[in-house]
């Protein structure tokens, strides 16, 4: 049974982690729309915990695959998935216990740390302009999520520090992304999904600025909602290839921009509020979240859908999945 075991958790896919944070981001975000006092989001993380505790056992059980993962210009970028998911279930743990869910939120956070310097240490010592792929961005802007899932007390400081991080490295990768986009080779087919990362960023640092951000700034408030906006509905236009490209793991990466993309406008609306604008502005904001949001849960359904078909066929109109993007 042990080898049983073994055999079947080498399958599943490292992408997967970005399916668990979906997922756990999806269910906190129905918080905002709807009186749910809390079990969206321990429903979310509950789902979550059991992927990352499905990737957990092949990790453990089958290093060579994980170091393997690791040294991929693409699997490697988004292997963070798995720390930032970690996050993102610490803050619904500590809603009941306070103390284990910041001890958890700090080992995400080193966790995410180790992935990012093995990631910049394997590009930089390999680095081509043409193995750019979107998901690039995730091992040095996705820290961000430890702001957005900041348990709050002393650990303040901290916080902002990777939040700036994260917005730097933004600011530096965001021009080179798009030159390489415009200018070098195509993207892989197996790499495309990863396109759909490009309306997290902007989101991203929106939402983890207005968590941690004691007087934020509107000009930078503005600036990110403004970007945020735009590449979201980008991406929405390029579902229509994306969507149409053959099933992969990498389908994972079409669930977090979304949720987070609606998590930073609810959190825009609430500070808008809170800032005294009229109501009507602030009206507009939250049904274009809530729109947002309608739009990601049927992303992350779909997405979640197509992974359950592999794992157990529920239709043949699925078809087989690749072991990795």
């Amino acid at each position: 049974m042990i080898r049983a075991t073994r055999k079947k958790v080498a399958g599943a896919p490292t992408p997967m982690a970005g399916l668990a944070l979906g997922i756990a981001s999806l269910g906190w975000c129905w918080e905002n729309a709807a009186d749910l006092n809390g079990y969206g989001q321990l429903t979310g993380a509950a789902i979550a915990s059991l992927l990352l505790m499905v990737l957990l056992v092949k990790f453990i059980c089958h290093p060579k695959l994980l170091w393997d993962d690791l040294t991929h210009p693409v699997v490697g970028s988004v292997a963070p998935t798995f720390a930032m998911a970690l996050m993102v279930v610490s803050k619904a743990v500590g809603q009941y216990f306070p103390l284990t869910g910041q001890a958890l939120w700090l080992a995400a956070v080193a966790l995410h740390l180790v992935f990012l310097l093995l990631f910049a240490y394997h590009r930089v010592s390999e680095f081509e302009l043409h193995h750019m792929v979107p998901s690039w961005f995730v091992p040095p802007i996705g820290i961000i999520v430890a702001d957005v899932s900041f348990p709050g007390g002393e650990l303040h400081q901290l916080a902002e520090g990777l939040l700036y991080f994260g917005m730097v490295a933004y600011a530096v990768l965001l021009p080179l992304m798009v030159y390489r986009l415009i200018f070098c080779h195509e993207i892989p087919d197996a790499a495309k999904p990863t396109i759909a990362i490009m309306a997290a960023p902007a989101s991203l640092s929106l939402a983890g600025y207005l968590t941690v951000s004691v007087e934020p700034s509107p000009l930078v408030i503005g600036l990110l909602a403004g970007i945020a906006v735009l590449m979201t509905f980008v991406i929405y236009l390029a579902f229509y290839r994306l969507l149409r490209l053959p099933f992969s793991p990498g389908y994972a990466a079409f669930t977090f921009p979304m949720v987070i993309s609606a998590t930073a406008l609810f959190k825009a609306a609430t500070w808008m509020a809170g800032m005294g604008l009229e109501s009507h502005y602030v009206d507009q904001v939250f049904m274009l979240a809530k729109a947002e949001l309608f739009i990601a849960t049927l992303v992350v359904g779909y997405v979640a859908l197509r992974y359950l078909a592999y794992y157990r066929p529920v239709s043949q109109m699925f078809r087989p999945l690749p072991q990795q993007a």
